[in-house]
């Protein structure tokens, strides 16, 4: 790690030499201020005159009109996040093109023109990176935690390896909160909606000290019944409980000197649940029906297997089971399809804990043409899971439970100014990042300790009948099997007649970056783009591995570190056709770091690359009637990693490669000839293939080559429309009334895209989502009343689906039904 520390010294050096230049230059110089830009957003609020897409962005660590940045971006301001209702991935998806959410047992996997990921735990770092006030957010399960008190939402699509550089493939969130104000504001808002959902959430800003100090405090609750009935306990889940507080504090020390700190907690209890979608059909007979396999079948069934049992074991079972007969694992129902019903089977309540807290301090120094800015950062976060492993009532697999915890530090500086009178853009930045995660996973699998004790007792392999009901039960794992090692637990001394796989780990990691990115205004229309990034990444992990039925050699106490240094960058043109309309061409380069699967002993995996090629036209025309804005893309995808689940166990690989390539579009149109009126949306259509590879199916009954076959979550077509009309109502205020739709085709959830035996429900069908909104704003505008219904149609799809052979079935996580409610809020104040 020393060149990682030589590396940042020499950044920090530079960026103080550049800084002592700077002030030399121009300490007489006036910084052009944010308000000389109108801060408006392209987004669907009421009443707007406003330019369209005049909403000022950070996207390229400056501030520049969304129109004029040469990149594929979506912005939405606070009007439009109220508005939608948009507190994160899970709703910007129905708004942004090529965006699909997912999530598993707590871990949120995002996708971005087809670049996403299925890596969960210590393993899993985002393809998609998130940022809250410029600060990174590593951990998987912090991902969809709600957001709130939101300036606005940033969505950069494609690899971001310049600027944002490690983990960024896929493109990059931005969540801007809300900055303190001197003027008092405050704000309050309640809702509450079917599945007894009830949210409450309210804000206080003002000066503490005239003109020097302004605070700002914000408070959110937010409680759900759950959606899903579990007809094993009769008790209900797919619940949500969620509390969260955040506060900043405002220092204009001087009038080029400002310091912002901010701290902000959150914890969030839900109950997600995995359903059983289908059985897998593996040779030993293992279904939710029949958990021990032969040992599940009834007597008759035994009977028409000659040699197997006595007739006088056969009389003694009746019409039951071998299991029955000793009180052994019973079988177990699966419920219908997920996509239909919302009842389910599972014998293991499911509950979800999340614990995210931060502070950070950003501090701006205005040396005239130029401005240093560091933003230092410390953050924790925790989860706790436990989940019904089968989705079925069988006890088959048990999480209880999954704990993992992260204590990361950032630290980034930047001087971004212009040069050369004006000419030059530039940003210089050094990076540095420090996680300390810990991950604890204890599962259970009855139904396989209660195989192995059934076996090792019954079996008489010199003999006929193969199995004898005569001979002992023998509850204990150990005295069945030759291997003392086997039994050892993690977690836990001792034995148990339940089967026991526990895995952790004990990782850090380390990375540091220097980069620079410039623009050159070649003429007043042209420009030339180019910036370069330097990464390395140190991991260093203790693996754990322990089980009382796995074979020993496959267990371990290992300690595993690897590092990796890359280089990432970006190249484009840029040009004015007019005022109004921008055209740009690029090329950049993407890397994901590689790491360790904590379930494996000493595998690791490599970084994943990702070359893009894009071309973009943003324009408004009709005299601002009409926004359109489009982009083409090609992708060459390199090294990608992916889970495959074979054996009782999970393994993480790079595949050869992929090729990926499409067309977005954004719009949205404001007839004068209809005023009130406004159409908006976007959309994506995207090819994607994976080369060629054999892999081994979870069955481990195929081998199967993957060439040809869709990305993992890489819908080919993601259509959002919107429309709305607002109504003047005069002195009794104005009403606005807003519809959406989007439309999602076929997903396919792992690399096999259905066709491994039995993994036909891996795929999810082309789905549409709508919703409607009606609005009510009285004539002073300090109140609002807002009737919404969400899923009008009640539709039912998959936001992740595994196979797994340990379980015998396909299992999925799936989406909120139809829901609806209204939202009262009010604003004072500067909060207006």
């Amino acid at each position: 790690m020393s060149s990682i520390g030589n590396r940042l010294s020499l950044g920090v050096c530079l960026t103080a030499l550049l800084l002592s230049g700077q002030v030399a230059a121009a300490q007489d110089s006036a910084q052009p201020g944010a308000g000389e830009i109108e801060a408006n957003a392209a987004g669907p609020e009421a009443g707007s005159e406003r330019r369209l897409g005049s909403i000022v962005v950070t996207a390229q660590k400056k501030e520049e009109v969304l129109q004029s940045a040469p990149l594929a971006v979506s912005a939405f301001d606070t009007e439009a996040l109220e508005l939608k209702q948009i507190e994160g991935p899970q709703q910007l998806q129905f708004s942004v093109p090529s965006l699909v959410f997912a999530q598993l047992t707590g871990y949120t996997q995002l996708s971005l023109r087809g670049i996403g990921s299925d890596l969960t735990v210590t393993a899993g770092e985002p393809t998609v990176a998130s940022f809250q006030d410029g600060v990174y957010v590593g951990q998987l399960f912090t991902q969809a935690v709600p957001s709130f008190d939101l300036e606005r939402i940033e969505v950069l699509r494609g690899p971001q390896g310049t600027l944002y550089g490690r983990n960024s493939t896929g493109g990059t969130i931005n969540y801007i909160t809300r900055l303190p104000e001197y003027d008092f504001g405050s704000n309050l808002a309640v809702t509450a909606g079917n599945y007894g959902r009830l949210v409450a959430e309210g804000g206080i800003t003002g000066a503490l000290v005239d003109d020097r100090v302004a605070g700002r405090l914000t408070v959110k609750h937010e409680r759900r019944d759950g959606y899903r009935h579990n007809l094993y306990d009769g008790r209900d889940y797919d619940g949500n409980d969620l509390f969260s507080a955040q506060g900043s504090l405002l220092f204009d020390l001087t009038p080029d000197l400002r310091v912002i700190l901010r701290a902000d907690k959150t914890r969030q209890s839900v109950s997600s649940v995995q359903q059983s979608v289908a059985s897998l059909p593996l040779a030993s007979g293992v279904t939710p029906q029949t958990p021990l396999g032969v040992f599940s079948l009834p007597a008759p069934v035994l009977a028409g297997i000659p040699g197997l049992l006595s007739p006088g074991d056969l009389a003694l079972l009746g019409n039951g089971s071998i299991a029955e007969y000793y009180g052994l694992t019973a079988p177990g129902q699966a419920g219908g399809d997920p996509r239909k019903s919302l009842e389910f089977w599972n014998d293991f309540p499911p509950k979800q804990v999340f614990d995210v807290k931060g502070v950070s301090g950003t501090l701006e120094y205005d040396i005239g043409n130029a401005t240093l800015r560091s933003i230092t950062a410390y953050r924790e976060s925790e989860a706790e899971i436990r989940y019904d492993g089968d989705g079925s009532s069988a006890a088959l697999l048990n999480a209880s439970p999954i704990f993992q915890s992260s204590k990361q530090f950032t630290q980034e500086l930047t001087l971004s100014g212009d040069a050369l009178s004006g000419k030059l853009d530039y940003v210089l930045g050094a990076f540095y990042f420090d996680d300390e995660a810990i991950l604890k996973a204890d599962l259970f699998l009855p139904a396989i300790g209660d195989q192995v004790v059934l076996a090792g007792s019954l079996t008489n392999p010199s003999a006929t009948p193969v199995f004898d009901l005569s001979r002992p039960l023998v509850p204990n794992l150990l005295q069945l099997i030759a291997d003392p090692v086997l039994g050892t637990m993690l977690y836990q001394s001792g034995v148990s007649p339940i089967g026991t796989l526990s895995f952790g780990a004990d990782q850090k990691t380390k990375s540091a970056a220097i980069y620079v990115n410039g623009t050159y205004h070649l003429s007043d229309r042209l420009r030339a783009s180019a910036g370069v990034r330097y990464t390395e990444d140190e991991k260093t992990a203790l693996r754990q591995l322990h089980s009382n039925f796995v074979p020993a050699a496959a267990l371990c106490e290992t300690n595993t570190s690897k590092s990796w240094g890359e280089v990432t960058g970006t190249g484009g043109l840029d040009y004015d056709l007019s005022s109004d309309t921008l055209v740009y061409g690029k090329v950049s380069r993407g890397y994901k770091a590689g790491g360790f699967n904590p379930a494996e002993c000493t595998a690791t995996f490599d970084p994943e690359f990702l070359w893009s090629y894009e071309a973009g036209f943003k324009s408004v025309f009709a005299n601002n009637q009409a926004l359109f804005n489009a982009a083409a893309f090609y992708y060459d995808f390199s090294d990608i990693q992916f889970t495959t689940y074979v054996n009782n166990s999970s393994s993480i690989r790079n595949a050869a490669a992929a090729t990926l390539y499409g067309v977005e579009v954004e719009y949205v149109l404001r007839p004068d000839a209809f005023e009130g009126l406004q159409l908006d949306g976007s959309g994506s259509w995207i090819h994607s293939e994976y080369d060629d590879q054999l892999l081994t199916d979870p069955t481990e009954t195929a081998t199967l080559n993957i060439g040809g076959n869709r990305l993992i979550r890489a819908p080919e077509w993601k259509l959002n429309f919107g429309a709305q009309y607002q109504a003047d109502l005069d002195r009794f205020g104005e009403l606005l009334f807003r519809g959406e739709a989007s439309y999602t085709s076929e997903v396919f959830h792992d690399v096999f895209n259905g066709e491994a035996p039995g993994q036909a429900g891996t795929v999810q069908d082309g789905y549409w989502v709508s919703n409607a909104r009606v609005v009510w704003r009285p004539a002073d505008d300090r109140f609002e009343a807002q009737l919404f219904v969400d899923n009008i149609t009640d539709e039912i799809y998959a936001h992740s689906v595994i196979a797994s052979s340990t379980t015998a079935s396909v299992v999925g996580q799936f989406s909120a039904p139809r829901t609806y409610g209204v939202r009262l809020s009010m604003k004072l104040g500067s909060a207006r």
